[in-house]
């Protein structure tokens, strides 16, 4: 997609207007098994691939200890399906630059390609006997939901049988 096209993309504030939830409504209870969370989730997948790494229409810039490059990142696709990223983006004083660090930053970035777009099989593609572990720490430590898990969950049994 051209930079072109990027900028004439409308915000995702404008595409899911209609569909707002309240922030203090946002937790583990949204992110496993809540209709409208879901439904949310399932509509940000489907437009995620435009939104991804998109510095121009992004909240804020994120910066990963261990990764040298930065990524450009949108409240409304994590918010939603992780624990760890709410109680960032609850924080009143959150910045347009975040630094975070992670259990494992090697396996960080397909997770979050995962969170934009919901590509279960091009995710659990990533997964080797080598670095599941460290997906799981991941996955922990992000508090991402019952979905997640269950796709490295999956993996494990599969390596397994």
């Amino acid at each position: 997609m051209s930079t072109r096209q990027r900028k004439n993309l409308p915000s995702i504030n404008q595409r899911i207007r209609k569909f707002r939830v309240k922030s203090s409504h946002i937790g583990r209870k949204l992110i496993d098994g809540n209709p409208i969370t879901s439904y949310l989730i399932e509509k940000l997948h489907l437009i995620g691939y435009q939104y991804y790494n998109d510095k121009s229409t992004s909240f804020a810039e994120l910066r990963v200890e261990g990764i040298t490059r930065t990524f450009w990142i949108h409240k409304e696709f994590l918010v939603l399906q992780s624990n760890f990223f709410h109680e960032i983006f609850n924080d009143k004083n959150i910045g347009t630059v975040i630094n975070i660090t992670v259990p494992s930053p090697g396996t960080f970035e397909s997770i979050l390609e995962y969170l934009y777009d919901g590509n279960e099989e091009k995710w659990y593609d990533t997964f080797t006997t080598e670095n599941w572990n460290s997906v799981w720490e991941n996955i922990s430590y992000l508090e991402l939901g019952s979905k997640a898990r269950a796709i490295c969950i999956s993996f494990c049994e599969n390596q397994i049988n």
